[in-house]
């Protein structure tokens, strides 16, 4: 199928491309032709109606909430961003018209408006659509109220820094207020620059990558204000711009999606529920879930977000679904690299590796150096090592993170000094503290966290094994000294954890399926053929590990940097140029301009091509 043209652009030109098997002719078909048009109709008609349940159930759930008390509530303890919780109460009692009378709404929100006037980006998401859906409907104080925000006394306030996120919700909520408005606007060029800010930043992520990459904290967020876009500007140019960043958000959550959890690495979030754990996967929920009864489960918090979603003409290319859902031939591994925060350029500063098999997923992310920073950045925040075990009934996978306690004792975030080689289910770990790492205040502890209805661990040599579901987790620590916890802590009482402390501590842990051992004496067996050589380790920090499945895994610690030496089945691991994604499923090469998605005789593509100034001298 030939490359359909979406938009062009000053140095950016869009292209999308999709194919399912065979095309269908508009004109008289065969019989079986016309019957396959039938089917896929009817199941287009299906998926639709199970959207619009799921749409439906987190309106009325939003809905639900006293709005009066929570009014009082934000006043009483002066909450900077109000808007953030009562705004999606009142988008979602508007949408439901019949049930709610819209008086108490627009005069709660009136009276926000006058006390806090500031226009925020957790404001601006709601803020804005609720205009666009309800501007018949809005008395004239709300109209003018809105009107008042592209005037030149506020109009600037669009074009506010922030994180990624933040931007998305701000530059892209206020672009689609001044372009679908119909309004003038006082200062055009905010509108310009954010509408360059917003071609720039699908340039990187078609290019390099992204820098706030499948945070299941905040990607729900970003998403909300380009759906602004996509519903209500009237540029269609900018109509194109939102679709094409939406599509590239929608595969890469589809990637990594691992049965209604965020699975893999991460660089804003840890995701420990189950289409419930997150505002990333209560969004993916709306476009991939299940059963609408799954909305009890899913917070408020979380239930603001994909409510931007239930509200939004926008829907994923129907490609990802099967993707999303991991109905595609398992396992498969991706290997993607990442840029730094905010650049254009900086490539390849971060490097991920995903095995999905078909009862879990497992991730871990390398990072190129020790960072001791813990304000002013997002190094607590990255996920780093993420284990998920799909519970096959659907309600609440297990989680699993390995990593040292530097930002937390639930091993999230960037511990100075963590490293990592991992091979499918395989994963060598180590924290080795140098001096430096030690005036810092480095612990000397790293912890194996995962749930504690698992149970305390069977113990065979030197290794702790856990069934989990369908899984055997097997794990072989080393330092001065080993101990289980039942609870991680009060806090997190949910939660037991294995400890390795000592100025040097290491790991491998190894998962395999039931369904290939399915017995304890059988998974003995097997960890009987594996190898392992620490002869070295206490002296350089050198491990070799065979694995369960045959692979080889060797790591040298690099003790003043980030990443260790190693070798995968006797290959040196070489991080240079690695593709922004590479997997059988979705694939971006590094500065290529395109995304494509292939499997089962589907294909879906997105490109930009003129992504870089060129010059020429002449005599």
């Amino acid at each position: 199928m030939k490359p359909k043209l979406l938009g062009i652009a000053t140095l950016l030109v869009l292209i999308s491309c999709a194919s399912s098997g065979s095309q269908i002719a508009e004109t008289a078909l065969p019989i079986t032709k016309q019957n396959n048009a039938l089917e896929k109709q009817t199941q287009e008609e299906s998926q639709e109606q199970a959207f619009q349940l799921r749409s439906l159930a987190i309106q009325e759930k939003l809905a639900a909430q006293d709005l009066e008390k929570l009014d009082a509530w934000w006043r009483r303890i002066n909450l900077e961003d109000p808007h953030k919780y009562l705004l999606p109460v009142i988008l979602s009692r508007l949408s439901l018209e019949e049930q709610y009378a819209p008086q108490q709404s627009w005069q709660v929100l009136l009276n926000m408006d006058k006390d806090l006037p500031k226009l925020y980006h957790f404001r601006s998401i709601y803020d804005v659509r609720i205009f666009f859906l309800f501007r018949d409907l809005m008395p004239k104080k709300v109209t003018d109220s809105y009107r008042s925000m592209i005037e030149s006394s506020r109009v600037s306030q669009w074009m506010e820094q922030g994180t990624e996120n933040h931007m998305f919700m701000q530059r892209m909520s206020g672009l689609a207020l001044m372009d679908g408005s119909g309004w003038s606007n006082s200062r055009p060029a905010v509108a310009a620059t954010n509408e360059a800010w917003l071609r720039s930043e699908l340039n990187k992520f078609l290019t390099i990558g992204q820098g706030e990459f499948h945070s299941s904290t905040y990607y729900g967020y970003a998403i909300g204000g380009l759906l602004n876009i996509y519903d209500f500007a009237k540029t269609p140019e900018l109509k194109q711009l939102a679709k094409a960043t939406l599509d590239w958000y929608a595969a890469n959550m589809a990637l990594r999606l691992s049965w209604g959890t965020a699975g893999g690495a991460e660089s804003r979030g840890f995701d420990r529920g189950t289409w419930d754990g997150s505002e990333l996967s209560a969004l993916a929920w709306i476009w991939w879930g299940d059963n609408p009864k799954t909305v009890e489960r899913i917070g408020n918090k979380k239930a603001n977000v994909a409510v931007l979603a239930a509200l939004s003409n926008y829907r994923p290319p129907h490609q990802f679904k099967a993707l999303a859902r991991k109905e595609v031939p398992l396992p498969f591994v991706l290997r993607a690299s990442h840029p730094s925060y905010y650049t254009y350029h900086e490539h390849n500063q971060f490097w991920e590796t995903l095995y999905v098999a078909s009862d879990y997923s497992l991730g871990t992310l390398l990072i190129p150096r020790r960072s001791y920073q813990v304000k002013g950045t997002i190094n607590a925040q990255y996920a780093t090592y993420k284990l998920v075990i799909r519970d096959p009934k659907g309600l609440s996978n297990a989680v699993i993170s390995l990593a040292g306690t530097y930002h937390n004792s639930m091993a999230t975030g960037a511990s100075p000094g963590d490293q990592y080689v991992q091979e499918k289910g395989a994963v060598i770990y180590q924290l080795r503290l140098n001096n430096k790492d030690k005036l810092a205040g480095v612990p000397g502890r790293s912890h194996l966290v995962l749930p504690s209805r698992y149970s305390q661990p069977q113990k065979y040599h030197n290794w702790y094994i856990w069934r989990i579901e369908k899984t055997w987790l097997c794990a072989r620590p080393w330092g001065d000294q080993v101990s289980w916890q039942e609870q991680v802590s009060e806090k997190y009482k949910h939660y037991q954890s294995l400890a390795a402390t000592g100025t040097n501590t290491a790991w491998i842990t190894d998962v395999v399926s039931t369904t290939h051992y399915p017995t304890f004496e059988s998974l003995k067996k097997a960890l009987d053929n594996t190898e392992i050589d620490d002869k070295d380790w206490e002296r350089t920090g050198k491990i070799d590990y065979r694995t369960i499945k045959g692979d080889h895994l060797e790591m040298t610690y690099n003790s003043n940097g980030g990443i260790g030496n190693a070798k995968i089945n006797g290959k040196e691991r070489l991080l240079e140029n690695w593709a922004v994604l590479d997997s059988p499923y979705l694939k971006e090469e590094l500065y290529s301009g395109f995304l494509e998605l292939m499997y089962s005789g589907n294909r879906w593509c997105l490109g930009i091509t003129i992504t870089t100034p060129n010059g020429c001298n002449q005599k």
